[in-house]
């Protein structure tokens, strides 16, 4: 675990690696990995290509750590799909209530 945390430390605290902030992102399939178009505000901003077997263990990793917290705080953490749909269904309220 000691190693873990050394690596984590030096990556977040080196001014030579990027740091990057996302909130959104586009995914694609290849026919030998997949492709990742990380967005910030709708802006690409960068791309990440992995094997298919690193994309799927990410997707294990994230999903474990994204549970462990729902489970300890008791939230369910919503996803851009979700917020879409509130969204969506808000402007359909917005706009019934303007037409009236």
């Amino acid at each position: 675990m000691e190693k873990i945390e050394e690596i984590i430390n030096i990556a977040v605290n080196s001014p030579d690696l990027p740091h990057l902030y996302a909130n959104g992102f586009i995914s694609v399939l290849g026919n030998g990995d997949t492709l990742l178009v990380l967005q910030q505000s709708g802006r690409p901003i960068a791309t990440l290509n992995l094997s298919f077997t690193l994309a799927k263990t990410l997707v294990q990793k994230l999903g474990g750590i994204i549970e462990s917290l729902e489970t300890d705080s008791g939230n369910t953490i919503m996803t851009t799909d979700d917020m879409s749909r509130i969204l969506a269904k808000r402007e359909q309220k917005k706009t019934k209530r303007s037409k009236k």
